[in-house]
């Protein structure tokens, strides 16, 4: 079948053809003919990926895998459209590399972050630096990250779950998350800065 003519396939006949035979040209196709409804998706995502700091040309360099598990898991026989399926199908791969990212990174515990501090200042200055960051959240504007550190790092052995701080907050679990890493973010900058006039 010469290549001009693949587009005139339906997206159906393409999936049969890539899943009965693997074929390489239907998957490209399919690829070529739904990578803007992919990037689509993507970038309703994108503020959530800077806060929490993932790489945005990563997950768009999937984009050819969500296609590929798109076309394997679709079912033509539950009267969806393939487009609706791959939208469904890209919004979980973004909303999956955030929890992930939330696993890894964000869910942290009150021993993640004394292990910051502890690679940070020596021991002899320990205490000055707590009070330091106590003076940085104290002055940020938005007083539900103060709020935040107080609950996680608490000296309470069970920290609350996220679940928790965000209905003491009266806001999403997602959004209590990103206060809290927008929290860390601004701590590492400041503490950082501080290392360096001190060994200046």
């Amino acid at each position: 079948m010469e290549a001009m003519q693949w587009s005139y396939l339906s997206d159906s006949h393409l999936i049969e053809r890539a899943k009965k035979v693997n074929c390489e040209s239907s998957l490209t196709e399919l690829a070529n003919r739904h990578s803007g409804l992919f990037f689509k998706i993507l970038k309703k995502y994108i503020k959530s990926f800077s806060v929490n700091n993932i790489d945005v040309n990563e997950i768009a360099s999937e984009k050819n895998l969500v296609i590929w598990n798109s076309v394997k898991s679709f079912n033509s026989d539950k009267n969806v459209k393939f487009s609706t399926w791959l939208a469904n199908q890209a919004k979980y791969h973004c909303l999956n590399a955030l929890n992930k990212k939330s696993k890894d990174r964000l869910v942290t515990t009150g021993d993640e972050i004394l292990d910051y501090l502890n690679e940070t200042e020596d021991n002899s200055s320990f205490e000055n630096l707590f009070e330091f960051i106590e003076n940085i959240l104290d002055q940020l504007k938005d007083k539900r990250i103060k709020k935040i550190f107080s609950m996680r790092y608490s000296k309470e052995e069970k920290k609350p779950s996220w679940c928790v701080v965000a209905k003491e907050l009266n806001v999403s679990t997602q959004t209590a998350i990103n206060l809290h890493n927008k929290g860390i973010s601004i701590l590492r900058k400041k503490i950082d800065s501080k290392k360096l006039s001190d060994n200046i």
